[in-house]
C-alpha cells in the first residue's frame, strides 16, 4: 500500500465525523451570552436600575397631613372663612367673597385684566372674584350663584401674607392665607383673606404648594404638620 492510499483512508474518518457535526448559524452564535465572571467589572454607567428598596420607596404615595375643618386661629377674619369652609355650606362661602371692582380689557392674551364681555366698552368697571393657578381667571359678580370651591378635606397651613407674595390690581393678595387639602388629589387650594375671601388660589403638587408658602409667608400661623 503506497503513501497516497494510507493519505486517503486517514482522511475518510476526518470528512465523515465533519459531516455529521450540527451546523452553527449567525443566529445562534449572537444569541449567545457569554456570563460575566466574578473577577469582570460591571458597567456601571451603562446600567441605572434602582435597588429594590430604592423603587418600592419611590412608588409610595406621600401621605398629606393636615388639620381638622374645626380647627380655629383666633384671628376673626381667618376663623370666619375656616368656619364657612367646615360647614360645606357654598353660599356661607359665597357671602365672604370681598369683590375686587377693575376696569375690562379688550386686549387678547394671558394675564391682565379681566376681559370684557358682549357689550362691555374697553375699562368698563366690573366685579370680580380672580382665581389664579397656571393661568388666571375671574368669577363675575353675575356668576357667583353658579361657582362652587371645591371641597376641603382639611387646613395644611395659615399664614399671614408677606410683601413678596404674588399681588397685582387684577389679583389683590390677602392679609392672612389659608391653605386647604381637596378631595381631589394633590390639589390644594388658598384662599386669600382680607376681611374676607379676596382671591383663590389653585396649586397643583406638593412642590408647587410648599414653594408658594416659602415664598409668600411672612408668619406661619399654623405651621405644616
Amino acid at each position: 500500500m503506497n503513501i497516497k492510499t494510507i493519505s486517503i483512508l486517514l482522511l475518510v474518518p476526518f470528512v465523515i465525523l465533519s459531516a455529521c457535526a450540527p451546523i452553527t448559524s449567525v443566529e445562534s452564535v449572537t444569541a449567545t451570552v457569554i456570563p460575566q465572571t466574578a473577577t469582570e467589572k460591571p458597567n456601571v454607567a451603562a446600567t441605572s436600575i434602582p435597588s429594590t428598596a430604592t423603587s418600592i420607596a419611590a412608588e409610595e404615595p406621600t401621605v398629606t397631613k393636615y388639620y381638622p375643618l374645626s380647627t380655629r386661629t383666633d384671628i376673626a377674619d381667618v376663623d370666619e372663612v375656616l368656619a364657612a369652609v367646615e360647614s360645606g355650606d357654598v353660599q356661607a362661602l359665597r357671602n365672604l367673597i370681598r369683590f375686587t371692582t377693575i376696569g375690562c380689557a379688550k386686549a387678547e392674551g394671558m394675564g391682565g385684566p379681566p376681559k370684557c364681555r358682549e357689550g362691555e366698552a374697553e375699562g368698563t368697571l366690573v366685579n370680580v372674584l380672580p382665581l389664579l393657578g397656571p393661568e388666571g381667571s375671574f368669577v363675575h359678580e353675575s356668576d357667583l350663584s353658579t361657582f362652587a370651591p371645591m371641597k376641603a378635606l382639611g387646613i395644611f397651613a395659615v399664614y399671614s401674607v408677606s410683601d413678596s407674595a404674588y399681588s397685582e390690581d387684577a389679583y389683590p393678595a390677602g392679609e392672612y392665607a389659608a391653605v386647604f387639602t381637596t378631595a381631589e388629589d394633590q390639589i390644594f387650594v388658598i384662599y386669600q383673606i382680607r376681611k374676607g375671601i379676596v382671591r383663590m388660589d389653585t396649586v397643583f403638587s406638593p412642590a408647587s404648594r410648599d414653594v408658594v408658602i416659602q415664598r409668600d409667608a411672612l408668619k406661619l400661623i399654623l405651621a405644616p404638620k
